[in-house]
């Protein structure tokens, strides 16, 4: 398990799915990975920055990631 997994499991998450992108039609963002991340609710959405694993996933997300977007989305 990874420390995204986790973080994710310790709010009653779930990843839905995960996929790496192959390019960009419009745009310029260098993105290397998406993913679809199931909450409970928005609270536990907001939880996530709090969460027992949330120091260490973002110490490694420093590391090893350059930019990152969270969007808040509709039910899927």
């Amino acid at each position: 398990m990874t420390v995204l997994d986790q973080l994710v499991a310790e709010v009653g998450g779930r990843i839905l799915w995960r996929t790496n992108i192959q390019g960009t039609l419009v745009g310029t963002q260098h993105i290397h990975e998406a993913l679809g991340i199931w909450y409970p609710s928005h609270q536990a959405f907001l939880d996530i920055m709090t969460a027992p694993s949330a120091a260490r996933n973002m110490e490694l997300r420093t590391k090893a990631v350059e930019h990152a977007d969270l969007h808040r989305c509709d039910p899927y």
